[in-house]
C-alpha cells in the first residue's frame, strides 16, 4: 500500500529525464514532500483528455483517489488497486485496459506496526533516482460541469527490501519500462531486491498538513 509521497524534485527535471511534456505553466505544482489522497499531484500519460486517444508523452495534473466516470462523488475513492487484480476489478478494469499513469516521487512513507505505536519509514531509491510508480486514471465530469482527473498508484507484495516495513508496496518501474506500460503491456512483477532503501523518520509526518524537505530527514532509532 502507499498512503503518502514525496516529489521535491523541480517538475521539469522530472519531465526532462524520461522525455515528457511538463505541466502547462497554467497549472504549476509546488514541490511537496508530503502528498496525501485528494491531493492534486503531476502524472505522466500517452493518452490524450477524451480517455482512450493518444497523445505525445505529457504530464498533467490529478487528484489522488480514482473515481470513475460512472460513480458519484464519494469519500471512499481508492487510493491504491491491487495489481493482481486490477484487470478483474469493475472499479479499476477499464482504466487497467485503456488509461495508464506514471506517478513521479522521490519515495514514499510507510508505517511500520510496532510496541512503540505505527513508526514511519520513508523509501527511496538507492541510487537516488525517480521512483516511477505505475497508477491508472479516469475522467469524471457532473451534469454541473465539474471535471476531476484523478489516479489510483497500483500495489504488489513487497520485495525484501520492503517486507519488514509492510507487507505492500507501490509497484516501482524502472525507466526502460516506462513505454512498455504506459503503451498497455502488462508489468505487474514485484520489483527486483537491493533496490529500495529506507530509515525512519519523524511522526512529523503523520499530519497532512505538515510540509517541508525536513520531512525525509531520518531520525534516531533502536533498529
Amino acid at each position: 500500500m502507499c498512503g503518502r509521497f514525496a516529489l521535491g524534485t523541480p517538475i521539469e527535471e522530472v519531465a526532462n529525464t524520461i522525455q515528457s511534456e511538463p505541466l502547462s505553466p497554467l497549472t504549476p505544482f509546488t514541490p511537496s514532500w508530503n502528498i496525501a489522497p485528494t491531493h492534486w499531484v503531476p502524472v505522466v500519460t500517452e493518452n490524450g483528455i477524451d480517455r482512450r486517444s493518444t497523445a505525445p508523452r505529457h504530464m498533467r495534473l490529478m487528484r489522488w483517489g480514482l473515481r470513475p466516470n460512472w460513480s458519484k462523488p464519494s469519500t471512499h475513492e481508492p487510493n491504491n488497486a491491487r495489481a493482481e487484480t486490477v484487470d478483474q476489478k469493475p472499479m479499476f478494469k477499464q482504466a487497467w485496459a485503456n488509461r495508464r499513469c506514471i506517478v513521479p516521487a522521490d519515495g514514499w512513507y510507510e508505517w511500520m506496526t510496532t510496541v512503540q505505536g505505527k513508526v514511519p519509514w520513508y523509501h527511496y531509491r538507492i541510487n537516488g533516482g525517480p521512483c516511477w510508480l505505475g497508477g491508472i486514471w479516469e475522467s469524471w465530469s457532473s451534469a454541473d460541469g465539474d471535471h476531476v482527473e484523478s489516479f489510483a498508484l497500483l500495489t504488489v507484495e513487497s520485495n525484501d527490501d520492503v517486507r519488514e516495513v509492510h507487507h505492500r508496496m507501490p509497484l516501482v518501474l524502472e525507466e526502460h519500462q516506462i513505454s512498455d506500460f504506459l503503451g498497455g503491456k502488462d508489468i505487474r512483477s514485484q520489483p527486483q531486491n537491493a533496490l529500495i532503501d529506507r530509515h525512519v523518520v519523524d511522526r512529523e509526518v503523520n499530519a497532512s498538513t505538515s510540509e517541508g524537505s525536513h520531512l525525509i530527514n531520518p531520525v534516531p532509532t533502536l533498529w
